[in-house]
């Protein structure tokens, strides 16, 4: 995603904080902390270990300008993607996952019409979502969190995906994946893999047998990309690597 420091970041900030000058000191670590004025008269704190408020509050209204919009149902926060998506949210940051997904679109655009979907860390189902909307015809979701995975839950019958999305309470691993791979004999499958430093487990445990029928990853890397990439080519995939993410698709 952009940051505050892009030129993409520094416009919009720009154009919705009145003190944006403070705030991009706090980022650059010029300053500790201030309180950010937006234009529309909310103050937020903001501070080097203090930003998922103020954070949600600009992609909030970067999100808004694009077409996205707010509510409430049933107690709980909920985003309108322009595509018809409904997503509640229970936590902040989401505002900055939603425009991660559907309007950077970082995970690719990719002709998933009958295929399967494994989405290794799924927040609250909304990258579940996105993939069923781009026409896979099973998307199954591991999130280990278990309000997380709750909301998720209620975010897949809320846009009557209860066909299509199967979300799984559990850790997503090499053998959690395999295991479900075996269990369904699944094939054309595409495989995202988002889970805050689980990649490396589940790439170096990898073997070209239980990966045959992956024919696409896209991955967020945490730490190094390197022995990643390196364990991808080395199974038999062509790779790419673009910021914090790794596109990996099987070689023919």
């Amino acid at each position: 995603m952009w940051h505050i420091v892009s030129f993409e970041g520094l416009q919009t900030l720009v154009k919705k904080v009145s003190n944006w000058y403070s705030v991009l000191a706090v980022y650059l670590k010029i300053k500790f902390s201030t309180r950010a004025r937006f234009k529309d008269g909310m103050i937020t704190a903001v501070s080097r270990i203090e930003y998922y408020e103020f954070q949600e509050e600009l992609f909030k209204r970067y999100l808004q300008d694009r077409g996205y919009t707010y509510g409430v149902k049933h107690g709980k926060n909920v985003v309108y993607i322009p595509d018809g998506l409904q997503i509640m949210y229970s936590k902040v940051p989401f505002s900055a996952y939603i425009n991660e997904t559907f309007s950077e679109e970082v995970y690719g655009v990719f002709d998933l019409k009958g295929r399967v979907v494994i989405d290794a860390g799924t927040y609250m189902a909304e990258t579940c979502l996105y993939f069923a909307k781009q026409g896979a015809s099973k998307v199954y979701g591991f999130e280990i969190d278990r309000e997380n995975y709750n909301i998720g839950q209620e975010n897949i019958k809320l846009n009557n995906m209860t066909d299509k999305i199967y979300l799984y309470h559990q850790a997503a691993t090499y053998e959690s994946i395999r295991n479900l791979i075996t269990q369904y004999d699944l094939k054309n499958i595409f495989l995202k893999i988002d889970c805050e430093g689980c990649e490396y487990e589940i790439l170096e445990n990898a073997d070209p047998i239980t990966f045959k029928n992956v024919d696409d990853i896209v991955l967020e890397y945490h730490k190094q990309p390197e022995p990643l990439m390196q364990k991808l080519t080395k199974i038999g995939y062509t790779v790419k690597r673009k910021k914090e993410i790794i596109y990996a698709t099987k070689k023919n």
